[in-house]
C-alpha cells in the first residue's frame, strides 16, 4: 500500500513541478523554438514535447532539478532533430514561407527581415550561438552550458557569425 502512495505521490510532484515550469517558461521556449524553425505551429509541438520530455524525467527521478539550461537545452536537440527529420540544412530557415502574424512588430520592418533573412545564411552552429546570446539573453557561459561546448567557442562563434552578418547586410 505504501508503495502506491509514493508512486502516486512523485507522479503528483512531478506534475506540480512541470506545470509551475510550464508557467514560467513556456513563452520563452516556444519563441526560442520559432525562431529555430521558422514555423509557429511547429514551435508550439517542440515546446510541448520538451514539457512532456521534464515530466518523464521527473517522474523517473522526483529529486532531479530541472533549470532553464536543461530547458533549453532539450528544445535546441528537439529542434536540431527536427530540422533534421525535414531535411533542412540551415537552422533558421527564416527565408521559407512562415507565419508572418506572429512575429513582433518590430520584425515585421523591412531591416528586421533583410536581418532574419542573414541570419538565415549563418552555420547553424554560430546561428544557435547568435539566437542564445543575442535572442535569448544567456550569458556566454550559459550559452556554452546549453551547447555542449566552451564560452571561448561560443563566443568565437558569436564573433564570426556577426563578421558574417556585417558583410551580409552591407552587400545589401
Amino acid at each position: 500500500m505504501e508503495e502506491v502512495y509514493l508512486a502516486a505521490s512523485s507522479a503528483a510532484g512531478a506534475q506540480v513541478r512541470v506545470e509551475s515550469l510550464v508557467r514560467e517558461y513556456q513563452t520563452k521556449l516556444a519563441r526560442y523554438v520559432r525562431r529555430m524553425v521558422g514555423d509557429s505551429e511547429v514551435a508550439l509541438d517542440l515546446t510541448q514535447d520538451v514539457f512532456f520530455a521534464a515530466y518523464r524525467t521527473l517522474q523517473a527521478d522526483p529529486d532531479r532539478p530541472l533549470t532553464a539550461g536543461w530547458l533549453y537545452k532539450t528544445a535546441t536537440n528537439s529542434a536540431i532533430s527536427y530540422l533534421r527529420r525535414k531535411k533542412i540544412i540551415r537552422m533558421l530557415p527564416l527565408d521559407r514561407d512562415h507565419d508572418v502574424r506572429s512575429w513582433r512588430i518590430d520584425e515585421q520592418s523591412a531591416a528586421s527581415v533583410d536581418l532574419q533573412a542573414a541570419l538565415s545564411r549563418l552555420p547553424s552552429d554560430q546561428a544557435a550561438a547568435v539566437m542564445l546570446t543575442s535572442y535569448a539573453g544567456y550569458s556566454s557561459q550559459e550559452a556554452a552550458t546549453l551547447l555542449g561546448t566552451t564560452s571561448d567557442a561560443v563566443r568565437q562563434r558569436v564573433c564570426r557569425a556577426m563578421k558574417t552578418l556585417r558583410a551580409i547586410m552591407t552587400e545589401k
